[in-house]
């Protein structure tokens, strides 16, 4: 007998921080249009456990996302390697978390990250005492086109597919939903000040009108080449609650139509990656390049251009911007560490990747290990950043220019993670 439960609890930060996601963002939170949150759901085979921990916020760091698990570890007794922590990459929400990010360059929020972990293993201890035998299902839907690639909208990939594991009491009523799509939480862009689960949110809103009682679950996937840069009407929250909806029919058409799965066995793996970095240029090269996509934003915006298309040359240039910092850090250094890891629920295999994945790699992956049932789940324990595999001849964009990883780095992820699920029973 399957025994599971899942509870939700707000993690909303205080008005008056800094806000993560965007560079170009540098005043504080200026109020809460709606609050985060974070789920855990438990589930449990006999004596063996495992923890899915869900959380609005941008990205978290490995010293962060150890010492979460240790802790939640010593509350329940559930072994760390069985406890995964996963961010929705909402960019609407604190700053304090990701903080060896070359990128934004966030600033150490102490306090914070202590508030949090005590309120996930309060959360994790509380879900261990509403146990209850429950059935597990999964089910497929396509996304509707709410995220697309966000540097190619008509012939750049993205993984439509959501995936959902529904968990039911033994009358056949949910009472927990992790669903795993791959979208950029994006809608509102730098100009926003209110702090926002973002569509997320929208979509858990939406669910929640229909399933009361059920906790949702958004688990992330292949996001770091996919938004909603080419589908949203507005950066409003308006906007955020439309893409919400779509979103949100998805999941529910998943739930409709999920098939039981048999759960005999929890189980997990790790396994160590090695990420190369890249060739970087010269410090003149990056520097001729940055004055170069300058010239073509003040060219395009005479021009008038599109905003997407305006979108697309901004993040480019300050992209090179970063790239320049790049250089000068990572001088020297050839790779860098990660781990990747496997939570086996029956047959159905949750893999954590610890930064954003392009679609590419995560459809390659689903292609050559079907018929196998997995959930592959992006910004999961750690956040090294992009992990860019695109396609042939596709111009250099801004996920290319920050990331210091080659394409050697999607490689070797996938080539490991499609190892470690062949070699699954």
């Amino acid at each position: 007998m399957v025994h599971a439960a899942s509870v939700e609890i707000d993690i909303t930060p205080p008005i008056g921080g800094k806000m993560a996601g965007y560079g170009a963002r540098t005043e504080v939170s200026r109020g809460i249009h709606d609050p985060l949150k974070a789920q855990v759901l438990q589930i449990q085979v006999r004596d063996s456990s495992a923890l899915i921990v869900t959380m609005d916020l941008l990205a978290i760091q490995a010293q962060f996302s150890q010492k979460v698990r240790a802790a939640i570890s010593r509350e329940t007794g559930v072994a760390e390697a069985r406890i995964m922590l996963t961010c929705s990459h909402t960019h609407s929400g604190p700053q304090g978390f990701n903080l060896d990010d070359v990128i934004l360059q966030e600033s150490p929020d102490e306090n914070l990250q202590e508030i949090t972990l005590r309120k996930l293993a309060g959360a994790s201890r509380a879900v261990g005492g509403l146990l209850q035998p429950v059935t597990l299902s999964l089910g497929y839907a396509d996304g509707g086109g709410a995220g697309l690639n966000r540097n190619d909208a008509l012939y750049g990939l993205s993984d439509q597919q959501v995936t959902v594991l529904r968990v039911d009491d033994l009358n056949g009523k949910p009472i927990a939903v992790l669903y795993n799509y791959g979208c950029h939480p994006t809608v509102m862009g730098s100009d926003n000040l209110f702090i926002s689960a973002d569509y997320p949110g929208a979509v858990r809103r939406c669910l929640s009108g229909v399933y009361p009682e059920t906790v949702f679950q958004f688990a992330n996937g292949s996001a770091g080449d996919v938004s909603t840069r080419f589908t949203r009407r507005s950066a409003s929250f308006d906007e955020v609650e439309r893409i919400g909806r779509i979103v949100a029919g998805a999941v529910l058409q998943a739930m409709n139509t999920a098939e039981p799965i048999e759960v005999d066995a929890i189980d997990d793996r790790w396994a160590d990656v090695d990420l190369p970095l890249k060739e970087f240029p010269t410090i003149q090269e990056a520097n001729e390049l940055i004055q170069s996509l300058r010239v073509e934003l003040t060219e395009k915006q005479k021009a008038n251009a599109p905003a997407a298309e305006m979108r697309k040359i901004v993040t480019k240039t300050e992209g090179a911007e970063i790239l320049l910092q790049q250089i000068k850090q990572f001088e020297g250094v050839k790779s860098l560490p990660a781990r990747l890891q496997q939570l086996r629920i029956g047959p159905l295999s949750l893999v954590g990747v610890p930064g954003e994945p392009f679609s590419k790699t995560f459809l390659d992956i689903k292609e050559r290990t079907r018929p196998k049932k997995i959930m592959l789940i992006g910004y999961a324990n750690d956040c090294k950043g992009y992990f860019p595999e695109s396609a042939p001849g596709l111009p250099g964009t801004y996920e290319n220019f920050v990331s210091p990883f080659s394409i050697q780095t999607a490689l070797n992820i996938k080539d490991t993670i499609i190892q470690m699920l062949k070699e699954s029973k």
